[in-house]
């Protein structure tokens, strides 16, 4: 047994087979965290460009490099410390930074990204920072701590078969797991911070091309009451097809969202109410 152990041992510890330990960590980590933005931004991203929303994939890509960076160096740590309860302390400290990113990326460095881009709306954009977010936070990092723990404690293991794997699958094994896990993760993530906001502009976007197609065709009184058209009353002059949107501001609890309508060069605030459209008027700038 010693003697079949001692080559194994000396396999492993061989300088190109450690090297591909690390690369192999390294990705791992950096399939993670891409696995979670996808869901957790990309999915978002999508649905928002649908509804010209003002640049929907923004907050994904911001998402997508800062959990990569996070988890690839997270991945290579493990790898090269290869040691299950450091394993598992940095893999926590890896959900805590996704965590974090699922409230400062939206509501932190989204908006000031969109007025640096924009500076003609930045006085418009009040993403306040609740005390309740910390709720939101702390509810965040146990539901990926759950799954990020689960893909940590399996990287070891996984890492270890794969290297030595001969066949393709059983090197990209291992990667499919993880993102299954952290799609389902980032899936969660998503109904909690960004459903809100993305139902709010979507149904402003859904009213706006309701009147758009009012002026083709008549239409049923009951079915324009249904989409809340008189929400647009006072802003008809300037609706036109392309339009840009964006969230403005929220409550806390974000039952009343405001959003930015950019109709060509003039800009619209509307207010909607859990998602439905009240009241429209021009912007006005500070």
């Amino acid at each position: 047994m010693s003697q079949t152990l001692k080559p194994l041992n000396e396999l492993k510890s061989r300088p190109e087979v450690v090297r591909s330990k690390h690369v192999y960590g390294m990705t791992y980590g950096i399939v993670v965290g891409l696995g979670f933005a996808v869901a957790a931004w990309g999915v978002d991203a999508y649905l928002l460009s649908q509804s010209h929303a003002l640049y929907p994939w923004l907050k994904f890509l911001v998402g997508a490099i800062l959990c990569a960076l996070t988890g690839g160096l997270t991945g290579w740590l493990v790898a090269r410390l290869e040691k299950g309860i450091p394993a598992l302390l940095l893999w926590l400290a890896c959900a805590f930074v996704f965590a974090w990113l699922t409230n400062a990326v939206p509501f932190r460095i989204f908006p000031q990204l969109v007025g640096w881009l924009e500076p003609d709306i930045k006085d418009l954009l009040d993403y306040v920072y609740y005390e309740n977010f910390q709720l939101r936070f702390g509810v965040a990092f146990v539901w990926i701590a759950i799954f990020v723990t689960i893909a940590g404690i399996l990287q070891l293991p996984l890492a270890d078969s794969a290297v030595f794997s001969t066949s393709i699958g059983g090197k990209v094994a291992p990667f499919l797991v993880c993102i299954v896990f952290m799609v389902i993760n980032g899936v969660i993530i998503d109904d909690l911070t960004n459903l809100p906001l993305r139902e709010s502009m979507v149904a402003m976007d859904q009213t706006i091309q309701f009147v758009l197609d009012a002026e083709e065709q008549p239409v049923d009184p009951a079915e324009s009451r249904r989409m809340h058209a008189t929400s647009l009353r006072n802003v008809q002059d300037q609706i036109q097809p392309t339009r840009r949107l964006l969230v403005s501001s929220y409550d806390e609890f974000f039952g009343e969202i405001n959003v930015l309508i950019r109709f060509g060069d003039q800009w619209v605030e509307c207010s909607t109410i859990y998602s439905q459209p009240t009241f429209c008027k021009p912007a006005l700038r500070n």
